[in-house]
């Protein structure tokens, strides 16, 4: 049997290494980057923190799984007929395809958004972003007049939590005179952390405060060039505005709806085997299941996916995909964190040490234990000469 998954996110790379642990044939992980990028600590690697986190090569990760291919590549389209998956630079045949490529920004039609933000997506979007900060006080010795983040989102509050303390590093790095540091987080519902809990929005908007750092919840963003930004009419000078609001599916599956049908939101309709079209499934950000867009969903989608398979080649009893309930966790600035599940919730040092446990955790889940703990040791060290970001 070959298994062709496209996408090295915590979907693909999970279901690689559970097919290889179950040892059902051949397995290849179709990627258009040479890492795995940990999404959920982007945050404090575009704030100072070491790389080694959030991004990991993918030959480590699949080092000792000699049935596992590791392909660069981008799929342009498929061809369920003759399962063929069609790439840049050539067709792989499958006999199971897996599909778990994420999600892409949106900028909602905002005037000058797209030309003038940063962003912290990718990992050429971090770079450019800390190449942003340093470069700007180098030129003229100063720090900007307002830095504004837009989206409320984890991403945004956990930026905007960490984006003081790094700044501070900055001045003092190349010896400017401190000045005051105005953080502004905007966001157009009417609070932060709109998908999360009532309580939750409320004890991270406390904090964010504490921090010195504006809230503007309620707020439109109507444009932004490269010199200020305009917020309900009103224009604030900046030249650091940073996007982590917005995100819609992958264009692959719109381009490709007589395999794929979508929902509302634009995302994969699948079965309860997370199956979208004949011997095709969807995993992660891409379907359009309950929590999808959350990492331990796309961990828990690819730990069903590989024992479906599983059953499937030894024609057992199929099972079906289960629910589950993950913890939310928000972390701003140092030692302070909100955890939730179930609606019983912990914050501050104790809570950012439980945040802490779970990514060690999500880690374990793609890594051997002592890489892993190396990985999460790396969020204690600072910016370093990442082989894979040049």
């Amino acid at each position: 049997m070959h298994t062709v998954i496209v996408g090295g996110g915590f979907a693909g790379v999970k279901a690689a290494l559970e097919l290889s642990k179950r040892q059902l044939g051949k397995i290849t992980l179709i990627s258009d980057e040479p890492y795995f990028l940990h999404h959920a600590t982007l945050y404090a690697t575009a704030t100072g923190r070491n790389t080694s986190e959030s991004v990991i090569s993918l030959e480590d990760i699949f080092a000792g799984h000699h049935d596992v291919k590791i392909v660069r590549d981008t799929m342009k389209s498929i061809d369920p007929l003759r399962k063929l998956v069609v790439c840049q630079n050539g067709d792989v045949q499958y006999d199971s395809l897996i599909i778990a490529i994420g999600v892409v920004t949106t900028y909602f039609g905002i005037n000058g958004m797209a030309q003038h933000s940063y962003g912290i997506k990718t990992l050429e979007d971090v770079l450019k972003f800390k190449n942003h900060l340093h470069s700007e006080v180098i030129a003229d010795h100063h720090m900007d007049k307002n830095y504004i983040v837009i989206g409320a989102g984890p991403t945004g509050v956990e930026l905007a939590g960490a984006l003081a303390g790094y700044l501070r590093e900055i001045a003092d790095a190349h010896h400017v005179k401190r000045a005051k540091i105005n953080i502004t987080l905007v966001e157009a519902a009417p609070r932060i952390l709109p998908r999360l809990s009532e309580t939750a929005s409320k004890k991270v908007h406390r904090q964010l405060e504490k921090l010195n750092i504006k809230v503007m919840t309620d707020h439109k963003v109507e444009s932004l060039s490269d010199t200020h930004i305009i917020i309900d009419g009103k224009k604030i000078p900046t030249e650091t505005a940073v996007w982590t609001s917005g995100v819609t599916n992958h264009p692959f599956f719109k381009e490709h709806q007589e395999y794929f049908s979508l929902s509302k939101n634009g995302k994969v309709i699948v079965n309860k085997y997370l199956e979208a079209y004949d011997d095709i499934y969807v995993l992660g950000d891409n379907a359009n299941t309950p929590n999808s867009g959350l990492a331990w969903t796309a961990i828990h989608d690819a730990e069903f996916i590989a024992d479906h398979l599983a059953r499937k080649a030894a024609k057992r009893r199929l099972k079906t995909r289960q629910v589950s309930v993950f913890a939310s966790s928000v972390p701003i600035g140092d030692n302070w964190a909100y955890v939730e599940k179930y609606g019983i919730y912990v914050d501050g040092r104790f809570g950012f040490w439980l945040r802490r446990i779970i990514e060690l955790g999500g880690l374990k889940k793609l890594l051997p234990y002592n890489q892993a703990l190396s990985a999460w040791h790396a969020y204690y060290d600072h910016d370093d000469a990442c082989d894979l970001c040049r």
